[in-house]
């Protein structure tokens, strides 16, 4: 009998987070997350999928606990970071089957994202250094991490004090530490492996990154590497800049040049054949949300091209094929659609339209492509898609495309007797802007009943809610309680557009406070069920900005709930890890615009807080620092406003251990519930 969705089964669903796909596409190996609620931990496993009969076999190596998964290109050998004897992580190998398994790496530091040349002789992979020599060769020879007193040369060696000279010395949620990321070439016969990035620059860099920023050209001569150029002058002028860059390595002569044309964030450098190289690029500097378009730099000629350079969306991830073909993958509204680009004519088709495809294997002729797929009421299950019948690019519309899809796993079936309905789109045009959402109803939904409304605000805010099964925040946790939920993607919103996301900045709260009201009266207005007197409004990050300005503008909610928002805009700029994104987003440094910090800030309006609200902080967050969150908090308890503090110690801009997580939905849906 169906049930409501609780979160024991939220924790209990099997999570593939990655997939790798042999050259043929006959055989796909899948990477899987399991959450233990009750032991407070998670674990790995890894399975060999047959393609063509859907058969799973499961892959026993180094006891499953591995991540980073990449193929050789005979699809023969599977490569992979796991944990050695020492308990540190290094890079393995393994026969297609997973037997075989040997550790190709030794040494501390750790390692990430191994990358094969095509001959498998050579192995690509990144590990963190210590910044003073004399603390790495410590370090390397002894695998003891040093103390604070070591790393920062402290006068006394029990002390904890840490020291900074310039900024980035912490990130999202860690401190540095004195430590850089290098790129080392790994021989597989020897064993021995090379440091080609000896700088003290992050390689690849820590902030803006792709899923993996290195690759190897196919006759293995070269290596394409991102590099924020920026750094090499200054960590604290790197800390203002989104100046990552590719560059080009000469193995034989062991030296690199810079081939970014200009100063924007380029990402993701990956070889079309020995002379073409294409990258990912963001093309004004300072602005981290671009749009992200795609350049082929012609390795001979040393010139550099854009390739659709009208595109209305930005380019999430790019695969290159056989022949002239590469394999897009972008958002498109609150989905994600995949196109096929011919990179020397720029001749583009899409093959997929409204689903949620949020990973995508292909084989190197495109005749098989494999996604992992997912809905608001769906967990993510891999699918391979068949029958494609390609058509012209749409974007000012959606519709739902034609080919077969075939699932290859069913995690989903795990919540097969949960109660759990889609997200019923809808959309509004508010002073001549379209803004679409969604909502989503209760188990057991009575069209004949009234239901309080939570409304979910996004972060970013160059971001979106998608027709998601998000673990974070997901919507259906809030349905099962009883209440509708709604959410939307105005100004600022990714996948409509560069102009509906670049016309956020510097209007923080100009247009989309009015906006997101607007949907949400679209939503009461088509849905009767829907009682407005029974208001709740949730939003994390911006969405907690979002959040905080309308606990001064508005009376309309019952209880709002603040997770890491901003509170107080001109200190945000000047405590935040990436200083480039609030210079950009508000016109420069607080002290050459105070008055654009102060018009935006929800602080100035302190006086007119009235809403419940729960505040939510996490101590690691260093993108919108705990100060913010406890200043928030005062704020309310001065105004004599019902409020409470949640608070999280080790927890950073998200809430990620199952523990934690857990206590996280009780506490926020049942503020939610307990007020409408």
């Amino acid at each position: 009998m169906p049930r409501a969705l609780t979160i024991d089964d939220l924790f209990g669903i099997e999570r593939p987070v990655e997939l790798v796909l042999s050259r043929d596409g006959e055989c796909a190996w899948l990477l899987i997350r399991r959450v233990d609620l009750a032991e407070n931990a998670s674990s790995t496993r890894v399975v060999r999928i047959d393609v063509c009969t859907g058969a799973v076999v499961p892959i026993d190596v180094c006891g499953g606990r591995v991540k980073h998964l990449s193929l050789s290109p005979d699809g023969g050998r599977i490569y992979f970071v796991a944990r050695d004897e020492q308990d540190c992580e290094q890079v393995w190998v393994a026969d297609a089957d997973g037997g075989h398994a040997r550790c190709l790496s030794h040494g501390y530091g750790g390692a990430s994202r191994p990358v094969p040349s095509a001959d498998g002789r050579k192995i690509l992979f990144s590990r963190q250094v210590y910044r003073s020599a004399a603390v790495q060769e410590t370090f390397a020879r002894t695998g003891i991490v040093p103390t604070p007193a070591q790393i920062y040369g402290l006068s006394h060696d029990k002390a904890n004090a840490r020291i900074a000279d310039a900024l980035l010395f912490r990130h999202w949620d860690a401190w540095t530490e004195e430590r850089r990321n290098h790129l080392f070439v790994l021989d597989v016969e020897s064993g021995e492996f090379t440091d080609i990035t000896p700088q003290d620059v992050d390689t690849p860099p820590i902030a803006l990154e792709s899923s993996c920023d290195y690759a190897f050209s196919p006759d293995g001569r070269r290596v394409a590497y991102v590099q924020n150029a920026d750094a090499a002058i200054s960590n604290t002028r790197a800390a203002r800049s989104t100046n990552n860059s590719v560059y080009l390595y000469d193995l034989e002569s062991a030296s690199a040049r810079r081939i970014s044309d200009t100063d924007g964030c380029d990402t993701a450098p990956r070889f079309l054949d020995d002379s073409h190289l294409a990258y990912l690029s963001m093309l004004t500097p300072g602005y981290e949300a671009d749009a992200v378009r795609l350049k082929i730099y012609d390795i001979e000629t040393g010139t550099t091209r854009v390739l659709l350079p009208d595109f209305d969306r930005s380019i999430d991830e790019f695969i290159p094929c056989d022949g002239d073909f590469v394999l897009l993958r972008c958002q498109d509204f609150a989905h994600f659609a995949l196109y096929r680009l011919n990179w020397r004519t720029g001749d583009l088709v899409q093959l997929t339209s409204g689903h949620c495809d949020t990973h995508v294997a292909v084989s190197r002729d495109m005749s098989r492509i494999l996604v992992l797929s997912e809905s608001l009421c769906a967990p993510s299950d891999v699918y391979v898609l068949s029958d494609f019948m390609p058509f012209s690019v749409r974007l000012n519309e959606e519709t739902i495309s034609s080919e077969t899809r075939r699932p290859l796993t069913h995690f989903g079936d795990a919540v097969r007797d949960v109660e759990m309905h889609p997200g019923a789109r809808l959309c509004t045009v508010v002073d001549g802007t379209p803004v679409e959402g969604y909502v989503v109803t209760p188990p057991g939904f009575d069209p004949d009943k009234r239901y309080p409304l939570i409304l979910l605000i996004h972060g970013g805010p160059q971001g979106a809610f998608l027709d998601q099964f998000h673990y974070r925040w997901n919507a259906q946790m809030f349905a099962a309680q009883g209440a509708m939920v709604a959410f939307c993607n105005p100004q600022g919103s990714t996948g409509y557009g560069h102009a509906l996301t670049r016309s956020i900045s510097r209007h923080w709260s100009d247009a989309c406070p009015e906006a997101i009201l607007a949907f949400l009266d679209h939503v009461l207005a088509v849905y009767p069920q829907a009682d407005p007197a029974r208001l709740a409004a949730a939003g994390a990050s911006f969405g907690g900005y979002m959040i905080n300005w309308l606990l001064g503008h508005t009376d309309r909610f019952k209880a709002f709930v603040s997770h890491d928002g901003i509170f107080h805009t001109e200190m945000m700029a000047y405590e935040t890890d990436e200083l480039w994104f609030d210079e950009f987003e508000f016109g420069g440094a607080p002290y050459e615009c105070p008055g654009e910090f102060l018009r935006h800030s929800p602080h100035v309006n302190v006086a007119n807080f009235k809403t419940p609200t729960l505040v939510v902080q996490g101590e690691q967050d260093f993108r919108c620092c705990a100060s913010q969150g406890i200043a928030l908090f005062t704020a309310l308890q001065m105004m004599g406003v019902e409020s409470r503090l949640l608070y999280f110690p080790n927890e950073g801009h998200w809430v990620l251990d199952p523990a934690d997580s857990a206590v996280w939905y009780d506490q926020v849906v049942g503020w939610l519930m307990c007020h409408v």
